[in-house]
Protein backbone atom coordinates (compact mmCIF):
# COMPACT_ATOMS: atom_id res chain seq x y z
CA UNK A 1 0.00 0.00 0.00
CA UNK A 2 1.49 3.49 -0.83
CA UNK A 3 0.75 6.49 1.42
CA UNK A 4 -0.41 9.43 -0.27
CA UNK A 5 1.69 12.66 0.42
CA UNK A 6 -1.91 13.75 2.91
CA UNK A 7 -1.46 10.55 5.15
CA UNK A 8 2.51 11.10 5.25
CA UNK A 9 1.67 14.11 6.62
CA UNK A 10 -1.15 12.99 9.29
CA UNK A 11 1.54 10.34 10.28
CA UNK A 12 4.38 12.68 10.96
CA UNK A 13 2.08 14.90 12.44
CA UNK A 14 0.52 12.12 14.85
CA UNK A 15 4.37 11.05 15.48
CA UNK A 16 5.23 14.41 16.51
CA UNK A 17 2.34 14.88 18.62
CA UNK A 18 3.17 11.81 20.29
CA UNK A 19 7.09 12.99 20.73
CA UNK A 20 5.20 16.41 22.21
CA UNK A 21 2.91 14.28 24.75
CA UNK A 22 5.62 12.41 25.88
CA UNK A 23 8.49 15.21 26.50
CA UNK A 24 5.82 16.80 28.30
CA UNK A 25 5.03 13.80 30.32
CA UNK A 26 8.81 13.41 30.99
CA UNK A 27 8.88 17.17 31.43
CA UNK A 28 5.78 17.32 34.27
CA UNK A 29 7.68 14.11 35.96
CA UNK A 30 10.73 15.99 36.00
CA UNK A 31 9.48 18.86 37.96
CA UNK A 32 7.12 16.46 40.27
CA UNK A 33 10.20 14.68 40.89
CA UNK A 34 12.05 18.35 41.36
CA UNK A 35 9.03 19.24 43.92
CA UNK A 36 9.12 16.06 46.07
CA UNK A 37 13.10 16.97 46.15
CA UNK A 38 12.72 20.46 47.52
CA UNK A 39 9.63 18.98 49.68
CA UNK A 40 11.83 17.05 51.45
CA UNK A 41 14.97 19.18 51.66
CA UNK A 42 13.37 21.22 53.19
CA UNK A 43 11.60 18.82 55.58
CA UNK A 44 14.94 17.41 56.75
CA UNK A 45 16.52 21.37 57.07
CA UNK A 46 13.33 21.70 59.46
CA UNK A 47 14.14 18.17 61.54
CA UNK A 48 17.91 19.20 61.63
CA UNK A 49 17.16 22.80 63.67
CA UNK A 50 14.49 21.24 65.39
CA UNK A 51 16.87 18.61 66.79
CA UNK A 52 19.58 21.20 67.40
CA UNK A 53 17.25 23.64 69.41
CA UNK A 54 16.17 20.20 71.44
CA UNK A 55 20.00 19.54 71.77
CA UNK A 56 20.62 22.98 73.17
CA UNK A 57 17.84 23.27 75.58
CA UNK A 58 18.76 19.57 76.72
CA UNK A 59 21.64 20.57 77.74
CA UNK A 60 21.22 24.28 79.15
CA UNK A 61 18.40 22.05 81.46
CA UNK A 62 21.12 19.76 82.45
CA UNK A 63 23.39 22.69 83.02
CA UNK A 64 20.74 24.55 85.43
CA UNK A 65 20.10 21.57 87.10
CA UNK A 66 24.04 20.44 88.03
CA UNK A 67 24.28 24.18 89.13
CA UNK A 68 21.04 23.86 91.55
CA UNK A 69 22.65 20.72 93.07
CA UNK A 70 25.92 22.23 93.48
CA UNK A 71 24.35 25.11 94.83
CA UNK A 72 23.08 23.12 97.32
CA UNK A 73 25.61 21.35 98.38
CA UNK A 74 27.60 24.46 98.74
CA UNK A 75 25.21 25.90 100.90
CA UNK A 76 25.81 23.31 103.32
CA UNK A 77 29.14 23.92 103.22
CA UNK A 78 29.16 27.38 104.17
CA UNK A 79 28.30 26.97 107.86
CA UNK A 80 31.32 24.57 108.37
CA UNK A 81 33.71 27.11 106.63
CA UNK A 82 32.24 29.78 108.91
CA UNK A 83 33.14 27.71 112.11
CA UNK A 84 36.65 26.87 110.39
CA UNK A 85 36.89 30.05 110.80
CA UNK A 86 35.51 31.16 114.37
CA UNK A 87 37.92 28.22 115.55
CA UNK A 88 40.84 29.37 113.85
CA UNK A 89 40.50 33.11 115.09
CA UNK A 90 39.81 31.76 118.85
CA UNK A 91 43.02 30.49 118.86
CA UNK A 92 45.25 32.91 117.01
CA UNK A 93 47.30 34.11 120.03
CA UNK A 94 48.08 30.77 121.77
CA UNK A 95 50.98 28.74 120.44
CA UNK A 96 51.47 26.07 122.58
CA UNK A 97 52.81 22.48 120.84
CA UNK A 98 49.98 20.13 120.83
CA UNK A 99 47.91 23.19 120.18
CA UNK A 100 49.99 24.15 117.14
CA UNK A 101 49.55 20.68 115.81
CA UNK A 102 45.73 20.72 116.06
CA UNK A 103 45.75 23.98 114.42
CA UNK A 104 47.91 22.89 111.70
CA UNK A 105 45.10 20.36 111.15
CA UNK A 106 42.47 22.86 111.14
CA UNK A 107 44.30 24.69 108.81
CA UNK A 108 44.74 21.72 106.05
CA UNK A 109 41.59 20.86 106.58
CA UNK A 110 40.01 24.38 106.06
CA UNK A 111 42.15 24.70 102.94
CA UNK A 112 40.88 21.81 101.36
CA UNK A 113 37.14 23.33 102.30
CA UNK A 114 38.59 26.85 100.11
CA UNK A 115 39.83 24.50 97.17
CA UNK A 116 36.55 22.66 97.15
CA UNK A 117 34.57 26.47 96.54
CA UNK A 118 37.14 27.55 94.06
CA UNK A 119 36.81 24.27 91.73
CA UNK A 120 32.98 25.08 91.81
CA UNK A 121 33.37 28.81 91.06
CA UNK A 122 32.49 29.80 94.13
CA UNK A 123 34.37 33.28 94.48
CA UNK A 124 33.98 35.58 98.02
CA UNK A 125 31.80 38.53 98.09
CA UNK A 126 34.11 41.49 98.31
CA UNK A 127 33.23 43.79 101.60
CA UNK A 128 36.78 45.70 102.62
CA UNK A 129 36.64 49.73 101.92
CA UNK A 130 33.66 48.66 99.29
CA UNK A 131 30.07 51.02 99.10
CA UNK A 132 26.76 49.09 100.79
CA UNK A 133 25.08 47.45 97.38
CA UNK A 134 21.79 45.57 98.55
CA UNK A 135 22.55 43.08 95.24
CA UNK A 136 25.60 40.81 97.12
CA UNK A 137 24.93 42.56 100.69
CA UNK A 138 22.89 42.75 104.00
CA UNK A 139 23.43 45.32 106.07
CA UNK A 140 22.85 44.52 109.75
CA UNK A 141 23.88 47.26 111.50
CA UNK A 142 23.72 51.25 110.67
CA UNK A 143 26.70 53.05 113.06
CA UNK A 144 28.05 56.48 113.05
CA UNK A 145 31.22 56.90 112.15
CA UNK A 146 33.81 59.17 110.18
CA UNK A 147 33.44 57.21 106.69
CA UNK A 148 30.80 57.98 103.74
CA UNK A 149 27.09 57.18 104.58
CA UNK A 150 26.66 53.73 103.27
CA UNK A 151 30.72 52.54 103.59
CA UNK A 152 30.97 49.25 104.81
CA UNK A 153 32.57 48.89 108.10
CA UNK A 154 32.80 45.82 109.14
CA UNK A 155 32.06 42.20 107.57
CA UNK A 156 30.11 40.23 109.85
CA UNK A 157 29.46 36.84 107.71
CA UNK A 158 31.00 36.14 104.67
CA UNK A 159 29.32 36.55 101.35
CA UNK A 160 29.43 34.04 98.26
CA UNK A 161 28.61 34.18 94.72
CA UNK A 162 28.60 30.96 92.08
CA UNK A 163 28.52 31.88 88.61
CA UNK A 164 28.50 34.93 89.46
CA UNK A 165 24.65 34.48 90.93
CA UNK A 166 24.72 34.87 94.68
CA UNK A 167 24.17 32.15 97.34
CA UNK A 168 24.53 33.88 99.93
CA UNK A 169 24.58 37.87 101.30
CA UNK A 170 27.66 38.94 102.94
CA UNK A 171 26.52 40.73 106.19
CA UNK A 172 27.99 44.10 106.95
CA UNK A 173 28.04 46.72 109.27
CA UNK A 174 27.48 49.76 107.35
CA UNK A 175 27.99 53.91 108.31
CA UNK A 176 25.61 56.49 108.61
CA UNK A 177 27.88 59.07 108.25
CA UNK A 178 29.25 61.48 110.43
CA UNK A 179 27.62 62.75 113.37
CA UNK A 180 27.18 66.53 113.57
CA UNK A 181 28.52 68.31 116.51
CA UNK A 182 26.13 71.25 117.99
CA UNK A 183 28.61 74.05 116.68
CA UNK A 184 28.36 72.54 113.30
CA UNK A 185 24.49 72.07 113.03
CA UNK A 186 24.42 75.93 114.85
CA UNK A 187 26.53 77.16 112.15
CA UNK A 188 24.35 75.77 109.55
CA UNK A 189 21.03 76.87 111.42
CA UNK A 190 22.68 80.31 111.16
CA UNK A 191 23.53 80.50 107.41
CA UNK A 192 20.18 79.30 106.72
CA UNK A 193 18.48 82.06 108.66
CA UNK A 194 21.10 84.68 106.62
CA UNK A 195 20.25 83.33 103.76
CA UNK A 196 16.16 83.18 104.51
CA UNK A 197 16.13 86.60 105.78
CA UNK A 198 14.83 89.35 103.54
CA UNK A 199 17.25 92.23 101.52
CA UNK A 200 16.55 95.65 102.02
CA UNK A 201 16.11 97.33 98.29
Amino acid sequence: MINTPHQTDKTTATKEQNKNEQETVSADHTALDHQKIAELTELLQRTQANFENFRKQTEKRVQEMQLIAAKGVITQLLPIIDNFELALKSIENKDQGLLQEFVAGIELIYGQCNSLLDKNQVKRIETQGKSFDPYVHEALLKVESDLPENTIIEELKRGFTMHGQVVRHAQVKISSGKKESKKETKTKETKQDLKNTPTKE
